[in-house]
């Protein structure tokens, strides 16, 4: 999709002059990306006119004046003596709204300062594109019409009245490519009408910080969103607020037994409006919300894909090889086992623990419970602590000894719409000497990832081959693995900075990829934010789209940004790195400065701050806190920190943020806080 950018510069406010646009040039097809001319529009000099570097005079008022002011647009005061620049979205082809807060994702990161943004379409609304010509930008009154037609407005931070005619031109020149990348290929508008749906979340997140970016992208895309879920909870009141999140709550009762996907369609289908999909982010709940769907003739992957990719033994089996896996369900059973003969199993290939291994719940999520073993002796111990957990048997496999990634895909019918890698840096239970005690929780991520490009082909295809092979075809699927054989290794690179570098030796052995697990959702909440700031997709979104079928937007919405930049992803406007903060010990949080331990940081350190793009607390005063958490690491809060300059800056920045970070844990019983 094409889209027309209409950039202008005042001098003063009320402006005296602004910058114009050339004429329209010709724009292609929804779906073929337009040359840079026709996404961009604008003449030799960015359309400065008559502009001298001196500070004007305040103008009387106008129409063009009144049209911005209207908008909420312009100084607060009439004593700024500065330069004003406005950008107006003009797309250059009609369409129908596909995001409503297109441009808050877009922008969002935006390395040119913001100052206010207006979006000025609604969800479904039909746009119809703007015919420039060059009369419409030689007067106020056809700028003030424009601006009336715009799908959006945006004023940056204002510059100084002595910038320079040269300046002016090179800072406008930087913010039209920078809007290239990221409206080039816009997921804004599509070709045909999009009926309204109704879509039905089957379990509602524990909170407003975890639900947010769900309900957020509901309302953006026009999704009605139905809430199922127990009797009392908080998005159930009708209240304004939770109103704002959902058109309504159905209470059911939620107990995990063989009627709970029979109550849930029972309560859907009295529902008086229609609801055409249904999803969840419970991992609990994957396969009962297939049966849902499916029992209501909705869009849903087989259940069968689902039981697979819960079961964290039969998932397994996908790449097995015999012998190497078994599942227990004590330690009686794990001692029968290790004592069997071939005979005794049944004539099958009898099971041969090579250590290290690793013991994980069957069913099981974010890395609780799970335990690299590294003797015998310790087997029995983590069986014990694998099956203490959510009542399920344990699994018991290789240890693949290589890179830990996280691989995101957003699939239709099988295709790769998007997918990205994240690399996991170690943790606690890959070092060598881990015991059974040191768990797999995360520490960090860093996008994208800077494993070979060969390597990341072969991830991408042997977990795509997989899903596809388990029967997904549409969704958003958030796949971890290993690469064996890798030609990096992490080690230290110097100034205490853990990461890849290139073995100094080949073995020959051909890299391949190793499953760890599928989850069939959208990646977490927290883990999302990196994909969303650094690349501009939204998986919530893709999620949601998929559960109702709508797959000319799902398209749109797995749509990257442009960006290009050596040693970096296409797409990624930049290096990432997500810091989880770990709990420095157990007690109760304290503020004592009355700022949260984010906000602290941000104001302490403003050079951390200035890299800082997302930072979440996630414990309130009085609140108590432990180490661990159903067997893994207890988290305070996460930051997600940026850089433009290079992997390496991120990483630094990641952790000088994880050195800074305090947080007041007061321990029961005496007045001493850890930080």
């Amino acid at each position: 999709m094409a889209v027309g950018v209409l950039s202008g510069q005042v001098n003063g406010w009320p402006p005296q002059c602004v910058c114009d646009s050339d004429a329209e040039s010709a724009s292609p097809p929804l779906d073929t990306p337009p040359s840079p001319l026709s996404a961009v529009n604008g003449n030799s000099t960015n359309g400065v006119n008559g502009t001298n570097g001196h500070r004007s005079h305040p103008q009387p008022s106008s129409r063009f004046i009144d049209t911005l002011t209207n908008l909420g647009l312009g100084p607060s005061n009439s004593a700024h003596a500065g330069v004003s620049v406005f950008t107006a979205i003009l797309p250059s082809t009609d369409g129908y709204v596909a995001r409503s807060d297109f441009l808050q994702l877009r922008l969002q990161d935006f390395p040119f300062a913001i100052s206010k943004m207006v979006e000025c379409v609604g969800p479904l609304k039909k746009y119809t594109a703007c015919r420039l010509s060059p009369a419409s930008v030689n007067s106020e009154d056809g700028l003030a019409s424009l601006i009336e037609q715009a799908a959006g407005v945006i004023q940056w931070g204002g510059l100084a009245a002595s910038v320079s005619i040269l300046g002016l031109q090179q800072y406008l020149l930087g913010l039209t490519h920078e809007l290239r990348d990221r409206l080039n290929n816009a997921p804004w508008l599509a070709p045909h009408p999009i009926a309204r749906k109704r879509v039905a979340l089957i379990r509602g997140r524990p909170n407003l910080t975890a639900g947010g970016p769900v309900y957020r992208a509901a309302r953006a895309l026009g999704l009605d969103l139905v809430i199922v879920d127990d009797e009392g909870h908080w998005l159930q009141p009708d209240t304004d607020d939770n109103r704002l999140h959902r058109e309504a709550f159905l209470a059911v009762d939620m107990t995990e037994d063989s009627g709970v996907a029979d109550r849930i369609t029972a309560a859907i289908a009295r529902y008086p409006l229609p609801i055409h999909g249904v999803f969840t982010l419970s991992d609990n709940f994957f396969v009962t919300a297939a049966r849902v769907a499916a029992a209501l003739g909705l869009p849903t992957n087989p259940v069968s894909a689902f039981e697979t990719s819960v079961d964290k033994y039969r998932s397994r089996l996908l790449q097995d090889a015999p012998g190497h896996t078994a599942r227990v369900s004590s330690v009686d059973e794990l001692n029968a086992l290790l004592c069997s003969s071939p005979a005794g199993n049944g004539g099958h290939t009898p099971f041969t623990p090579v250590y290290p291994l690793i013991v994980k719940p069957t069913k099981g999520w974010s890395s609780e419970c799970v335990s690299k073993v590294s003797s015998p002796s310790d087997l029995a111990l983590a069986v014990e602590k694998a099956t203490s957990r959510h009542g399920s048997a344990a699994v018991i496999e290789p240890f693949f000894d290589g890179p830990e990634i996280d691989v995101n895909f957003v699939l239709l019918d099988g295709e790769i719409l998007f997918w990205e890698i994240a690399d996991e840096p170690p943790c606690q239970a890959d070092k060598r000497d881990a015991s059974v005690l040191d768990t797999f929780s995360p520490e960090a991520l860093t996008l994208p990832s800077a494993l070979p490009e060969a390597e990341q082909q072969v991830a991408r295809e042997t977990l795509r081959e997989l899903l596809v092979r388990v029967g997904f075809r549409t969704g958003v699927f958030h796949v971890e693995a290993r690469v064996v054989n890798s030609g990096c290794e992490y080690r230290d690179v110097g100034g205490g900075v853990v990461d890849f570098v290139r073995k100094k030796e080949d073995d020959g052995e051909k890299a391949a990829c190793k499953l760890i697990e599928i989850n069939a959702r959208p990646p977490g909440y927290r883990v999302s934010v990196p994909s969303r700031h650094t690349y501009g997709v939204d998986f919530f979104a893709a999620h949601m789209l998929a559960a109702v079928g709508d797959h000319d937007r799902l398209r749109l919405a797995a749509r990257p940004f442009e960006h290009a930049c050596e040693g970096r992803t296409s797409g990624a406007q930049y290096w990432s790195r997500l810091v989880y903060v770990p709990a420095p010990k157990e007690g109760v949080v304290r503020w004592s400065s009355g700022l949260s331990p984010c906000e602290q940081l941000k104001r302490r350190r403003p050079d951390l701050r200035e890299k800082i793009v997302v930072a979440v607390d996630y414990c309130v005063p009085g609140e108590r806190v432990g180490l661990y958490t159903d067997g893994a690491r207890t988290y305070v809060a996460h930051l997600l920190v940026c850089s433009r300059v290079s992997r390496r800056d991120a990483i630094e920045a990641g952790e000088e943020v994880l050195r800074s970070f305090t947080i007041e844990v007061e321990e029961e019983g005496c007045n001493q806080a850890a930080v």
